[in-house]
């Protein structure tokens, strides 16, 4: 099989893996007890029927389900995805504005993560059981045994509350210009790097390992070639086969898994905005913002798959 119908028939699964994601959303939906009327109306919703049937005919809440999934399904085929229920805002640009936030937050933090994960993995692999391995072993656990909201609310003391060198929130303010997000952003990429650690290290360290036993890691060792080189050019490229994959999911992971450090640090990341439309039983939003999360997913994972075959032109697609 070529790349290109590789590709192809990848992207086609994408669209049935969309396509089942928004209809399983709307249909779990379905089985949660009120909707965006009630949200809306709140305390009114009981006391005058109605007034809510009113707000739901509104919202076309009183249409049945699937008439209501179609019609969501023909407009997000168009790139519309409606209008939210709570905040009566196109769906479309609100998404844009917190993917992008997001990826601020997300990008930086998987770049860090991925370089110091590297460098403690080969450095764990290559010292197997003596004291750095254990010492690297003993942190990287550490760090991801401690829940999210911990480790944040730690940094926040630290260096918002003692140090004073950091803003304690990540609130979007008055400002612009990298060092304005430098600031805004070092407390939650600082969070989610440590989060990440411990996953890609390990793998890292597990696939070096293996990869240093093989013979022609040590014909080159025998050839007298340098041992940066053998490392980086034999053993590095094989043993990053697994890392990837791990790597593919903490992208993801990143971009739409990290409701806690986006509350801990007050962050308009996508993953409050699923959150909230959640809370208020906003399901156009949650359908779109669902979609645009596992599109990253599926994106990173064909990323990673056509990875693997640069890294060993042996895999086949």
């Amino acid at each position: 099989m070529t790349l290109g119908a590789y590709i192809l028939r990848r992207l086609g699964l994408l669209v049935l893996t969309l396509l089942a994601i928004s209809l399983l959303v709307s249909g779990i939906f379905q089985l949660l007890p009120g909707d965006a009327a009630e949200q809306i109306l709140g305390a009114w919703a009981e006391r005058s029927g109605a007034t809510l049937a009113a707000m739901r005919a509104r919202l076309g809440l009183d249409r049945p389900w699937h008439e209501q999934y179609l019609g969501w399904l023909a407009g997000a085929v168009r790139g519309d995805f409606g209008k939210s229920l709570a905040m009566d805002v196109p769906i479309a640009p609100l998404l844009a504005e917190r993917l992008g936030y997001s990826l601020r937050l997300a990008i930086p933090a998987l770049v860090l993560g991925v370089t110091i994960s590297l460098v403690l993995g080969v450095a764990a692999a290559t010292r197997r059981n003596g004291i750095i391995d254990h010492l690297i072993t003993v942190v990287t656990l550490t760090g991801v045994s401690v829940p999210a909201f911990v480790l944040g609310s730690v940094l926040i003391l630290v260096f918002a509350g003692w140090l004073r060198w950091l803003p304690s929130s990540s609130s979007l303010a008055e400002g612009s210009g990298p060092g304005y997000w430098v600031r805004i952003l070092a407390l939650p990429v600082a969070t989610l790097t440590v989060e990440s650690l411990a996953y890609i290290t390990r793998t890292t360290r597990s696939s070096m390992i293996e990869v240093l036993k093989t013979p022609y890691v040590r014909t080159a060792t025998l050839k007298g070639l340098p041992r940066r080189l053998v490392l980086v050019k034999h053993a590095l490229r094989n043993g990053l086969l697994p890392t990837v994959t791990v790597i593919a999911f903490n992208f993801g992971w990143m971009l739409g898994g990290v409701v806690v450090v986006e509350q801990v640090f007050n962050y308009p990341g996508i993953g409050s905005l699923v959150l909230f439309a959640i809370e208020q039983r906003d399901l156009p939003l949650l359908q779109a913002s669902m979609c645009v999360v596992a599109f990253a997913y599926c994106v990173a994972n064909l990323a990673a798959d056509i990875l693997y075959a640069l890294l060993n032109p042996r895999i086949r697609y």
